[in-house]
């Protein structure tokens, strides 16, 4: 059995011992390594333990969990909320968080966030909850894992539509109609994609050029892709888009 070190962040005593009841019954392969009660003491902790599972309270006495997460690299550790309240999903979301627990939590709702962590055989491995590419033999990136609140969110690149920017986060639309938001900037995905599917259109879009409908004239134009979206082009990225077509 995989055992996952892992700390625990909760200034509030009973849902502390609550939660430390649960996972000593539940979850074995839990090795909680630390406790913190405060955003300061959480950072040294996780610096000292570098533990591959935070369970991670919203409200502390000196700021929030999410103050925590901004000395850390996103991909350092695996991040579950644990917190009495609702309203922190989507930035929990956006935080890529590996689950959101309410409080009193339940068990079976524990076990579930537990599992969606992957660990290697030395159950040390930390959990790039961001976004991580699988590669074929060959070497070319053909799918992504997406993080959303019930997990990692696999998709094939050629599911992609096209890809906007929303300040600091990018919004993935998908064949299936649906969309998804990660955490990351356009430009990381720019980097990522396969470059002979994909091209930056503007600097808030980037497409999958097999999805592309059709291009209307302008100063820059606009794309119509196949679900009938329309994508702007700026007229600095016209050029290169339209040398793409032609090839």
């Amino acid at each position: 059995m995989n055992i996952i070190r892992t700390l625990m962040v909760e200034d509030e005593t009973r849902s502390a011992n609550v939660l430390k009841t649960l996972i000593e019954e539940h979850c074995p392969e839990i090795e909680l390594v630390g406790h913190a009660q405060t955003v300061k003491d959480a950072v040294e902790e996780i610096k000292k333990w570098k533990p591959a599972l935070v369970f991670l309270d919203v409200e502390l006495p000196d700021g929030n969990g999410f103050n925590v997460l901004e000395n850390f690299p996103s991909n350092q550790f695996s991040i579950i909320f644990v917190t009495a309240y609702e309203h922190y999903a989507i930035k929990a979301i956006k935080a890529s968080a590996l689950d959101y627990l309410l409080k009193p939590v339940d068990a079976d709702d524990l076990i579930a966030a537990v599992k969606k962590l992957p660990v290697d055989s030395a159950g040390d491995k930390r959990h790039e909850n961001l976004l991580f590419n699988s590669r074929q033999k060959n070497g070319q990136k053909q799918r992504l894992a997406l993080p959303t609140l019930e997990g990692l969110k696999f998709i094939e690149q050629s599911e992609i539509i096209m890809c906007e920017a929303q300040g600091s986060y990018t919004n993935f639309q998908l064949t299936s109609k649906e969309k998804i938001l990660v955490s990351k900037p356009l430009s990381y995905f720019e980097e990522i994609l396969d470059e002979e599917q994909f091209c930056r259109t503007h600097q808030s879009y980037i497409i999958n050029l097999a999805h592309a409908k059709n291009y209307v004239k302008g100063r820059g134009g606009y794309l119509i892709m196949n679900d009938n979206s329309k994508v702007e082009v700026s007229a600095r990225m016209k050029h290169n888009l339209l040398e793409r077509f032609a090839k």
